[in-house]
């Protein structure tokens, strides 16, 4: 006698991933610069960031910055705002594209952002790919992102988080550019918590709107993501 089975239709779930990143530090040591609109930041430690994780740990496309700095010349703040990272040429560099001149980083810090599509390779998030050299000022394939049903096991080290006021373009050389005036937002998107660092839910999330951002503590957060 065979052994039947029961025929099942619907979605799947894509491998679960795993997201160990939380908070880097940026403070006293740390430096800004910038030339033809492509900022350097250098941390004061290794960051981890990088666009070749290992299997099943997503890349890091987006950073974000918390805390506080001075001496800023140009447009825009770096606070708040949400980054395409174009390169990420050191352990403890990344490079950006902004409107702002100058920054002098005093209580800084950088926080890694994850938005769908979480996984590498043919899903990458971008066309073409966001792992070339950036030197001078250009125009570079926007995000693709598209809106996934997450399951999620939260650690301390991670949030889900809603942008309330809906203003958060993800900021880049084509995206920058399209918002008025073309440069660097000065006032920056409203954020808030929608499921709080180690609680576990479900969600369907939306980007730019909402996306997962690194916490402040260390730990290990699980994602499951419907194909």
């Amino acid at each position: 006698m065979s052994d039947m089975k029961l025929p099942v239709t619907g979605l799947d779930f894509e491998p679960e991933l795993t997201i160990t990143q939380s908070l880097i530090a940026a403070g006293a040591g740390a430096v800004f610069s910038a030339s033809n609109n492509i900022a350097t930041v250098t941390f004061n430690a290794p960051h981890t960031l990088t666009l070749s994780p290992a299997a099943n740990v997503p890349p890091n496309y987006f950073i974000t910055f918390g805390g506080s700095i001075s001496g800023v010349t140009g447009t825009g703040t770096l606070i708040g705002n949400v980054f395409r990272i174009l390169d990420i040429p050191t352990t403890t560099q990344i490079k950006i594209y902004t409107t702002i001149t100058a920054a002098v980083v005093t209580a800084m810090t950088g926080i890694p952002v994850f938005y769908p599509e979480l996984t590498i390779g043919n899903q990458s998030g971008f066309v073409n790919g966001p792992t070339q050299e950036i030197v001078t000022a250009g125009t570079y394939s926007p995000a693709l992102l598209k809106a996934s049903m997450l399951n999620f096991s939260l650690g301390a080290n991670c949030a889900l988080r809603y942008n309330s006021d809906r203003t958060v373009t993800i900021l880049d050389a084509q995206s920058t550019a399209g918002l008025a005036g073309g440069t660097t937002p000065a006032t920056a998107p409203v954020w808030r918590d929608y499921v709080s660092a180690s609680t576990n839910n479900q969600a369907v999330i939306f980007p730019p709107q909402m996306a997962i951002w690194a916490n402040g503590a260390a730990g290990t957060s699980y994602f499951s993501q419907l194909q």
